[in-house]
Formats: structure tokens, C-alpha cells, sequence
């Protein structure tokens, strides 16, 4: 009897035990439940005491809402116009036909400073030097036919008149350089219907006046004449080394200022070279563009011998050069000549059959660069 009553105790004992353990269970639920509803609660306050347009999951990667975007958005926006500004250069920049031309930049370039040293330097080194307060020009007819004037412009390069028409000239040049820098293309034959030549209007240009600048260089210091320019009087007193000529033609800035460098007029030989290439391209089919352009090369060419820069043989012999050496450029150019300048012309311009379409054509772009898709790379969103 006492056995079982022994057994019963202890059972209901384990029980109560066990009870007590299940109810303290229930009490650490219930007590953890209470402190997630405490967060949650907290939480809730804290974003009530964020800004108006955020909220917490931008706070926790610190990621800001312009434009909808986060970190990810801005890297990928970054990246891409990395890559567009990358393909740019590669595609638009330093590209083949660029070089050629650059390098034809540099032909025109070194030409003119070989003038300048072997050709204006020489000359100012040579021309007659006199003691009298005016110039002792030799007779000359155009002298005795157009009277002496010369009006000074400021600001201007020989501060002459014949100077301000010659850089019209190129900046009509390189206008048309730029229009046409890029070609059109037919949207069904896919061939070119208008535009693509600015390379080789600029490569034509450059071209034709290294052929005056380095022609010029072998005439203009072979005979020092009288200079007749009254500007050039001070100059004509003291005699000077070739060291003291070249700093005086080449030490005062660019482009060179010289004096008694007569035979021929590089004003005129490059007016008429400008007009050559006007011509070759189109620009003055319209026969009013064309008289006003002409109107303004005579009125430079007019003022040559009016300022008394040059000679009137001087003027001559720039027209016989400035339309020879286009012809003699051209029928190269063209291939009517054949021969070893003839093939080193052709590899050196830049056509627009050498272009390719793909290019400049606006609905390739996308193509050409990966994909061309603007939509990010990278996740915009971060679940925390």
C-alpha cells in the first residue's frame, strides 16, 4: 500500500515537474514574442521619423533616391558613359583616316616653317640695304597704275588688308570642312548621297599649300631686290646675320613676319590656292556665292600691290603657280598621272568610299558597342 502511494507521488511530482517546465517555456515564447513586437514597434517609430522620400533600406546601404537609382544605378550610368565616351575616341577620334589627316597637318605645318627659316629668313638676310627714310623701289607698272594705300588693321596678323581676305577664305573652308565632315548615306542602297569629303577638303588644303610654301621657299631668296614696303624702312638700314634675321622673322611669333621676301606673293599663291579648292568641291556653284568669294580675293589681291608688299611680277607669278600647282596636284589626285607621287597621294586621302557606314550610322550605334543597352548591369535594389 505504501508502495503505490509511493509511486503515485512520485509520478504526480514528475508531472507538476514537467508542468513547471512547459509553463516557463510558454513564458520565455511569450516573453521573446513581446520583445520582437517591442522591435517592430521601434522600428515602426523610427521610420516615422525618417524624410519624407526614404525609407530604411536605402538608410541601411546608404544608398540616396535621385533618380530612382541607388549605388549600383550611379555605377552602372558611370560605367556606361565611360564605355560611350571610350568608343567615341576609338570610333571618331583616333581613327585611321584622323591620322592621315594629322599628318597632312604636319606636311602643311613643317612646310611653312621651312619657309620661314630658309625662305623669309634668307630673304630679309639678302634684299638691299639702304640709308634713305624711304623705300627705292624698282619701276614697276602696277605701282604707277594703283596709287599707295594701305590701311592698318588691328589685331591681325601683318595687320593688313590682304591678310584679313585670306583667313575669310579658310574660314569659309573649314566651314564647309565641318558641314561636311560626316557623309549621309541613302537608306536603301546604303551608298553616299551627301557629305563625307571634310577630310579630304582639309587634306587638299593643307596639300596644295605645302606645294606653295616649299615652291615659294626655292624663289624667294635667290635675289634680294629693293624691298618697296614703306612698314619695312627701319629694317633697311643695318645690316644683320642670318641669326639676327631669323629671330626677327621666326622669334616674333606665329605665323613669321618678314621683309623683302618678294618673289612670289604667298598672300596671292594662297588666296588662289583657297579659291582652287572652293572651286574643286562645290562651293561656289551658285554663280552670286561665287562672284562675292571672287570679289573678295580681288579686293586682297588688289591690296597686295596697293600696300606695296609686293611687286607686280610678284603677283603675276603667283597666279601662274596658283593655277599650275593645282593642276599638277589634281591630275595625280585623280589618277590621270600615274606614278610613284601619284600612289603616295592616293594613300594619303582620306575619301568618303573609304568610310564606313557603320560609323556614322546612328542606328548601328547600339550595335557597334556591346549591345548598346543603357539598362544597368548590377542589381539596383539591396534586400536587408
Amino acid at each position: 500500500m505504501s508502495t503505490v502511494t509511493y509511486i503515485t507521488s512520485s509520478s504526480s511530482s514528475s508531472s507538476q515537474e514537467s508542468s513547471l517546465s512547459q509553463s516557463n517555456a510558454n513564458n520565455k515564447f511569450h516573453n521573446l514574442s513581446l520583445d520582437l513586437a517591442s522591435i517592430d514597434n521601434s522600428d515602426s517609430s523610427e521610420d516615422g521619423m525618417l524624410l519624407p522620400g526614404h525609407s530604411r533600406e536605402s538608410s541601411y546601404s546608404d544608398i540616396s533616391s535621385d533618380g530612382g537609382g541607388g549605388y549600383y544605378d550611379r555605377f552602372a550610368r558611370h560605367r556606361q558613359r565611360s564605355v560611350d565616351a571610350w568608343y567615341l575616341i576609338e570610333n571618331y577620334l583616333l581613327t585611321r583616316h584622323n591620322f592621315k589627316v594629322v599628318i597632312s597637318f604636319l606636311f602643311w605645318f613643317i612646310s611653312y616653317m621651312i619657309m620661314g627659316v630658309f625662305g623669309g629668313s634668307v630673304a630679309f638676310l639678302h634684299f638691299e640695304r639702304r640709308d634713305k627714310d624711304v623705300p627705292d623701289p624698282l619701276p614697276d607698272f602696277g605701282y604707277d597704275i594703283i596709287p599707295y594705300y594701305c590701311p592698318t588693321i588691328q589685331h591681325v596678323p601683318h595687320s593688313n588688308v590682304q591678310s584679313v581676305v585670306l583667313f575669310i577664305l579658310y574660314a569659309l573652308i573649314l566651314s564647309g570642312v565641318a558641314l561636311r565632315w560626316k557623309p549621309r548615306y541613302h537608306p536603301k542602297t546604303g551608298t553616299v548621297i551627301w557629305g563625307g569629303d571634310g577630310r579630304l577638303i582639309l587634306q587638299h588644303m593643307f596639300h596644295l599649300n605645302c606645294l606653295v610654301f616649299l615652291s615659294r621657299t626655292t624663289t624667294v631668296g635667290l635675289t634680294g631686290l629693293p624691298q618697296p614696303n614703306p612698314k619695312c624702312v627701319e629694317q633697311q638700314h643695318f645690316p644683320v646675320t642670318f641669326g639676327n634675321a631669323l629671330m626677327f622673322v621666326m622669334g616674333r611669333g606665329f605665323p613669321p613676319h618678314a621683309c623683302g621676301d618678294l618673289v612670289y606673293s604667298g598672300h596671292v599663291g594662297c588666296t588662289l590656292i583657297c579659291m582652287a579648292v572652293l572651286h574643286r568641291h562645290g562651293f561656289l556653284k551658285n554663280k552670286l556665292a561665287a562672284i562675292l568669294v571672287w570679289l573678295v580675293a580681288v579686293i586682297g589681291i588688289y591690296f597686295t600691290i596697293s600696300c606695296r608688299s609686293h611687286y607686280s611680277v610678284d603677283v603675276v607669278l603667283a597666279f601662274y603657280f596658283g593655277y599650275f600647282l593645282p593642276e599638277w596636284y589634281f591630275n595625280r589626285s585623280d589618277g590621270r598621272v600615274r606614278g610613284r607621287m601619284s600612289r603616295w597621294i592616293k594613300r594619303l586621302e582620306v575619301r568618303p568610299s573609304d568610310l564606313r557606314r557603320l560609323d556614322y550610322d546612328a542606328d548601328n550605334e547600339g550595335g557597334e558597342r556591346g549591345g548598346g543597352t543603357d539598362a544597368p548591369q548590377y542589381p539596383s535594389t539591396i534586400s536587408v
